[in-house]
């Protein structure tokens, strides 16, 4: 079977790639760089393509004839999202819309921003309502994702960090590195969820993908925490100085986009039918000490 994945320089593409090793599959990437980070991965090629062009999207999946595709493109950056309403809905909800239209099984990859974060975490039947231009354009990929074709798959995760090359510093390294050098850090004590290790979330993928599932999953870390709760686990994980974390709230920060802030996820479901749970934070932080570069 054919793979295209779109977004595969980013840090959960980058995962998808290498977790794939296994599996058999040929994999094809799509990005806007003009090279692959990983092309030894790449046996079906790479296009460089503008993904909010449509025209431009649908030429390049022809060229490609995938017959599955994993979506790890989006637009990320939440408050970038508010400040740049028209750019997110084209690249997080549009192009969505643009790959399921094919008609090819889709993977989407979606966010607990569908979610209001007043009585987190979350299960899949729980109601929607986000908060922000982002959280609502991820919803509503969510439903075009599902419209097309019954083998597609949404996956929402959360917090999501790890290993990649050119990936913007982690959560967990800004803590580290800022704790090693004696600088305090403020933390927020009110937003809550589940750390999530790229690497893992890609088995997740792939473990649906072989069990031919489709539908709706939560696939996020088991350990749920606030932000501050995190930074304290990476202190105690690397014997740093815990009391140069400094609590703070998220109405401090006066960011653009509201977070929702008990967050979280439930993924009773991924385990079930796919027999996949996702690591807690200290067995995560131990494989992120031990990978070495990559």
């Amino acid at each position: 079977m054919k793979v295209l994945v779109t977004g595969c320089n980013g840090l959960l593409g980058q995962n998808l790639l290498r977790a794939a090793g296994a599996t058999g599959m040929e994999l094809a990437g799509m990005g806007i760089e003009p090279e692959p980070l990983l092309s030894q991965q790449l046996s079906g090629g790479y296009q460089k393509v503008d993904l909010g062009d449509r025209a431009a999207l649908l030429s390049a999946v022809e060229k490609s004839k995938p017959d599955f595709i994993i979506n790890a493109a989006a637009m990320t950056d939440v408050d970038a999202c508010e400040r740049n309403p028209e750019l997110n809905d084209r690249i997080n909800r549009d192009m969505v819309g643009w790959l399921a239209g094919t008609g090819i099984p889709l993977v989407q990859i979606s966010s607990d921003y569908v979610f209001d974060g007043v009585a987190g975490p979350y299960a899949e039947n729980a109601a929607t309502a986000p908060l922000s231009r982002y959280g609502r354009a991820k919803l509503e990929s969510e439903m075009l994702a599902l419209a097309v074709s019954p083998l597609s798959l949404v996956l929402r995760t959360m917090l999501l960090w790890g290993r990649g090359k050119g990936a913007k510093k982690s959560f967990t390294d800004f803590v580290r590195e800022s704790l090693a050098a004696g600088k305090t850090v403020r933390i927020v004590t009110d937003q809550w969820g589940n750390p999530t290790l790229a690497n893992d979330l890609a088995d997740a993928v792939w473990a649906l993908i072989a069990g031919k599932r489709a539908g709706l999953y939560h696939a996020a870390g088991t350990d749920w925490m606030s932000r501050f709760d995190w930074a304290v686990e990476v202190a105690k994980f690397y014997g740093l100085d815990a009391s140069l974390i400094q609590p703070a709230v998220t109405a401090d920060l006066k960011q653009d986009a509201t977070r929702p802030l008990r967050s979280g996820l439930i993924c009773d479901k991924l385990a079930r039918d796919a027999g996949v749970r996702l690591r807690g934070l200290r067995e995560q932080l131990a494989w992120h000490r031990d990978a070495g570069e990559v």
